[in-house]
């Protein structure tokens, strides 16, 4: 039985894109006589044999029986030309034998076919191959027998029948050989004996060499193998080899060594003389090489190096997927280097100019020394794709603009209103008990909100700007404007982006999710509880919202595949927006769920320090009511869905053989970072900073080698931190200059009424919080809301951690898709194929009425505990 490796379709998958991609497959069981398809019908399903035999029949002409072209085993495909052409079935397939096949219908290849170019370049070459097979076997079905052919050789000398049957083994034969081995000069025997130009015929674009007629060759071959036997001709072929070889006919000698599977030693003989041919001879000589198997190609980097520049750039870039992938492991830094560079060059000539950049900052990060044996250990194509298709979320993600698209009309009022805040705030008399420093302080601010509103800037550069300008216009000291950058919440941010650096680069994930979903009912219901499930368990172990929803939504969407939902139907949409809410959006709930949970946390410069289990305990009751409402809602929203099949068990169980057993790398990280929490939580017996926690182990990663230097140089997201060490000095520099105090006072007057209320003031900031992600989203404006609304929790009695959860919960929504990363990274990663935008706001506001719910149920709670006085 051939395991899904093993299959030639799918060779050059990584084990991870091979344990998806099953996820996505149908299985039938067909008995021996059955019809699978006959000629003429539609084509809409692809067949991949598992195990047993097919049989290929076309309708015979003259009301004679069916014509048998081919026999399938294990391995093979069928169907794939209807698939491709659209056209109906160009023959009837009828099981030979009992046989299990894979099925793929037209959606899905389509899917797989734009995805894995490795698999559009395996489908030319087979339509090429079967094509010329089923041409060759069908003329010789109609026009000839092997028994007609034979009638005919009967009246030949018999020095012209030995001359044609030994011919037949060769693809092309040169008439010299042919004078010095048998006596024979070939254009006196067509002159003399023109019936045999029947059989044999001049080589146009080859003067003095001569092939036998395509339709009567296969016959010839099969009564020479009778007459002489497979010794005999073997012998024969080893002979004109030694003559090829002797004469230098290097063309003859790789057409004949290609077209008998000896690529070895075709290959070897390219890589011999490729180096004394002119550019006409590289051409010819390349062109018999056409059909070899890419394993025999990126076996050598040097033959690869040769190869990469004579290919179509679209098989450029399947030869070196194959090439990382199964060769990886033992390129040095200076052929890493070249095959980005090549990867770059074939994207450009795509068109495709972004992925270009990527590989070529690859390479740079290469040559600047910052390449590393991470590469080396776990080499191939899926991690580089994986790290190119993550960026172009992210691109996705970022382009998706705001409230105000970019133009140049928008840049120039940007430009314009910076200016009027600076000068406006420098020259104002100061109010409400400000310094002329704390002025300058607030015109500063203001031009960045500007600028991340705009979005024309990279926000870290806007970052950066603001402290320049605050040291170099004397607003606070240089010690004051970087003091973000020396807390030990940033560099506990450096080492929780470590951590999820480790994670993602490997198959853990989508791991940890298979299991969980094993775990439930093979129905829709029950996957829905899977993927709630998986969602739940994966949130404390990976501190990144778009990394997660990055995993969940495709897993989803293969779910859906297998469970025969289409493309946005309300069974794909149910289980794509429940791992959406579920592995993103249930972040602010525990400590380590989000980067930015921490980075809003050392915002609030709470007095005492809130360890992890204090914030799962804090934080439980709204998760429940938060998970109901939404539960509840998805199941009626998505109700009385109809399932087209069941996912099989084996199907899981198959997805995880293909990942493996659990390697090395793997181990460590889970269980460093399952220790890393395990201290976290019990942190208040023995009292060591979380910051300090995270340390112990990142060190453990670095030196165990599971973190290397190109994990850490690309794995972290180093703009980030730049941008987080500015919003810590932000806060710093507001309590510094009494910002902060006049802030307070401010909002005291201006918010009395709502004061009273620990309800009502939460809810009044949900829904400030929605209204300025409106023009402003993610952390810009987690950063402006917690610095601006924090002083009200201290005049209304509320612990500084419950504005921070709040503020966390409220600046994520979607009502409009531009307003959250997590949702566009979301609903990109599938493609747009799980659900709607249309689809997505409806949930957008059950979100919102279940964040809203879940904080005002939780005020009696908190008040309890003491967190509310």
């Amino acid at each position: 039985m051939a395991s899904l490796q093993k299959i030639g379709m799918f060779k050059q998958l990584s084990n991870i894109e091979l344990a998806k991609l099953l996820g996505k497959l149908d299985r039938r069981t067909v008995k021996v006589g059955t019809v699978l398809f006959r000629q003429g019908d539609p084509g809409d399903s692809l067949y991949v044999i598992k195990h047993g035999k097919l049989e290929l029949y076309v309708d015979a002409t003259s009301g004679r029986s069916p014509q048998m072209i081919s026999v399938l085993g294990e391995g093979d495909t069928l169907g794939e030309m209807a698939m491709l052409t659209g056209e109906a079935r160009s023959a009837t397939a009828i099981a030979a034998t009992d046989a299990e096949l894979y099925i793929i219908d037209r959606e899905t290849f389509e899917a797989l076919v734009e995805d894995l170019p490795s698999l559009s370049t395996y489908f030319i070459r087979l339509l090429s191959r079967r094509l010329t097979t089923t041409n060759e076997q069908l003329m010789t079905n109609k026009e000839l027998t092997s028994q007609a052919i034979a009638k005919e050789l009967d009246d030949f000398p018999s020095a012209l029948v030995d001359l044609l049957l030994c011919c037949s083994p060769f693809p092309r034969i040169s008439g010299r050989w042919l004078a010095k081995q048998l006596g024979i000069d070939m254009k006196e025997a067509l002159e003399n004996e023109p019936k045999i130009r029947r059989f044999i015929e001049e080589v146009d674009t080859s003067p003095g060499w001569y092939s036998l007629v395509p339709d009567t060759r296969q016959v010839m071959a099969e009564i020479a193998t009778v007459r002489y036997g497979h010794e005999e001709i073997l012998e024969q072929m080893s002979e004109m080899l030694d003559y090829y070889e002797a004469a230098q006919e290097w063309e003859a000698a790789v057409e004949l060594l290609g077209l008998s599977g000896r690529w070895s030693e075709a290959l070897e003989i390219v890589d011999r003389v490729k180096s004394s041919l002119d550019a006409d001879s590289h051409i010819r000589l390349y062109k018999w090489l056409d059909a070899c198997p890419p394993e025999y190609i990126v076996s050598r980097f040097e033959r690869l190096s040769y190869w990469i520049t004579r290919v179509e750039p679209h098989a450029g870039m399947a030869l070196l997927d194959r090439a990382w992938s199964e060769h990886g492991e033992h390129y040095t830094d200076e052929q890493w280097i070249a095959t980005y560079e090549w990867a770059a060059h074939i994207q450009a000539q795509r068109g495709r100019h972004q992925q270009s950049m990527e590989y070529l900052t690859l390479a740079e990060a290469k040559k600047s020394g910052t390449g590393s044996s991470s590469w080396e250990r776990a080499p191939g194509s899926h991690l580089v794709q994986q790290q190119l298709a993550r960026g172009q979320i992210r691109r996705l993600a970022g382009s998706a603009g705001g409230l105000f698209q970019r133009s140049p009309l928008g840049v120039w009022i940007a430009a314009v209103l910076v200016l009027v805040s600076l000068t406006c705030f420098h020259y104002v008399d100061p109010f409400g008990g400000l310094s002329r420093s704390a002025m300058d302080f607030i015109g500063i601010g203001i031009a960045a909100v500007i600028l991340w509103i705009v979005n024309v800037i990279p926000d870290y550069i806007v970052g950066l700007g603001m402290v320049m300008a605050w040291v170099m216009g004397g607003v606070v000291s240089p010690e004051v404007a970087l003091s973000g950058f020396a807390s030990t919440t940033w560099l506990y941010m450096i080492f929780i982006m470590a951590f999820i650096a480790a994670i993602t680069r490997s198959g853990i994930l989508f791991r940890v999710s298979l299991n969980a979903l094993k775990r439930f009912p093979r129905h829709y219901r029950g996957q829905l509880w899977g993927v709630v499930a998986g969602g739940i368990l994966l949130n404390p172990l990976i501190p990144s919202s778009s990394a997660k929803v990055s995993l969940g939504v495709p897993l989803a969407r293969t779910l859906s595949e297998s469970m025969g939902f289409s493309s946005n139907s309300r069974g794909a949409a149910g289980l794509g927006l429940a791992s959406m809410i579920f592995y993103g959006f249930t972040a602010p709930f525990v400590l380590t769920g989000s980067y930015t949970n921490m980075m809003a946390y050392g915002l609030a410069s709470i007095g005492v320090p809130i360890n992890w289990l204090q914030w799962f305990v804090y934080a439980l009751p709204a998760f429940l009511v938060f998970a109901a409402v939404m539960l509840v809602v998805l199941h009626f929203m998505f109700r009385d869905v109809r399932q087209v099949r069941t996912i099989s068990d084996d199907v899981l169980d198959e997805q995880l053989r293909l990942l493996g057993p659990w390697t090395r790398t793997e181990r460590i990280a889970v269980i460093t970072t399952l220790a890393s929490i395990t201290l976290l939580v019990l942190q208040p017996l023995h009292g060591i900073d979380s910051a300090w926690v995270m340390l112990i182990g990142f060190a453990v990663l670095v030196v165990s080698g599971t973190l290397d230097r190109q994990a850490v140089s690309t794995g972290i997201d180093w703009t980030f931190l730049l941008f987080l060490g500015v919003a810590f000095s932000f806060a710093g520099a507001t309590q510094e200059l009494g910002i902060t105090d006049a802030l307070s006072a401010f909002l005291g007057n201006h918010m009395a009424l709502f004061l009273s209320s620990p309800a009502l003031l939460l809810c009044v900031v949900i829904l400030i919080s929605f209204l300025v992600t409106l023009v402003i989203r993610d952390d810009p404006a987690v950063i402006l809301l917690v610095t601006a609304l924090m002083p009200l929790a201290q005049q209304a009695g509320i612990h500084p951690w419950i504005f921070v959860f709040v503020i966390l919960l409220a600046t994520d929504p979607f009502f409009f898709a531009y307003q959250s990363p997590t949702y566009l990274t979301a609903y990109y990663s599938s493609e747009g194929k799980a659900f709607t935008h249309r689809q997505g706001q409806q949930i957008a506001l059950v979100y919102a009425a279940a964040v809203i719910l879940a904080v005002i149920l939780c005020v009696p709670y908190w008040r309890w505990i003491g967190l509310i006085s």
